[in-house]
Order: structure tokens, then C-alpha cells, then sequence
């Protein structure tokens, strides 16, 4: 996997969140939360990969990687990887696609802060090679 994955995966999030403004169909926002959430897995992945981690196996691996990340890359800690990759697991995981909670607009909300997640990986990833 690669960045590049995330990246065309969050396209096929916003292409569900497309497909709900044209049938209304509840299960489109569900779908488009999980893809957003499988983007930010791969993306974190590739950064961690990059940094030498080892393939995590689980959320509190990637987790416990990031916190181990930020203690030694300045940048990685400024921009709060760990917290933000925390925050779109509940928010896109969590209440958007196993709940349903999340409206279109906070579907939409979510999806722009995955972007930025993936944008900020990009370059932390260009900084280190």
C-alpha cells in the first residue's frame, strides 16, 4: 500500500458521499465514513513505514507507534498525528459507520480533515526522504 492508496481511497468516500446526494440512501454515508477511515489507516501505515515501524496490527499499535513518533520527530508531534488519527477513528469508525450518526454535512466535515491528515503525512513523508 502507499499513499497514493489512501489518496484514491478517499476519493471512493467522497464518490459514496456523491452517490447519497443523488438516492438519499443512509447506507452511502455509512460507506463513505468507513472509506475515510480506511484512508487515514493507510496513510498512517505509509507514514509509519517510511519511519521503519513494522506493519502495525491493530488501531492501539498505530496508536502507540504515533506516540512513539511524535517523541522523536518534532513536526509529527506539532501537528498532533497521534489525536487526529484518534479523533477520525471515533468520529468516521466509530459514530459514522457503525453508529449512523453522522449527518452529510459532518460526513463532509470529516472527509476535508482526512484530506488534511493525508496533505500533512505527504509532507512530513517528502521532509524525511
Amino acid at each position: 500500500m502507499s499513499l497514493e492508496d489512501a489518496k484514491r481511497t478517499l476519493s471512493h468516500a467522497w464518490e459514496e458521499l456523491e452517490r447519497f446526494n443523488r438516492d438519499k440512501d443512509p447506507l452511502r454515508l455509512r460507506n463513505a465514513c468507513e472509506k475515510g477511515w480506511l484512508a487515514t489507516i493507510l496513510a498512517t501505515d505509509e507514514l509509519l513505514k517510511v519511519f521503519n515501524y513494522k506493519k502495525p496490527e491493530s488501531y492501539r499499535e498505530r496508536r502507540r507507534f504515533l506516540e512513539d513518533l511524535e517523541g522523536k520527530y518534532f513536526e509529527v508531534a506539532r501537528l498532533g498525528l497521534r489525536d487526529r488519527f484518534g479523533a477520525r477513528g471515533y468520529y468516521l469508525h466509530i459514530q459514522g459507520y457503525h453508529e449512523g450518526t453522522l449527518s452529510k454535512e459532518e460526513v463532509e466535515f470529516e472527509l476535508r480533515k482526512v484530506e488534511e491528515y493525508i496533505r500533512d503525512i505527504e509532507n512530513i513523508i517528502k521532509q524525511a526522504v
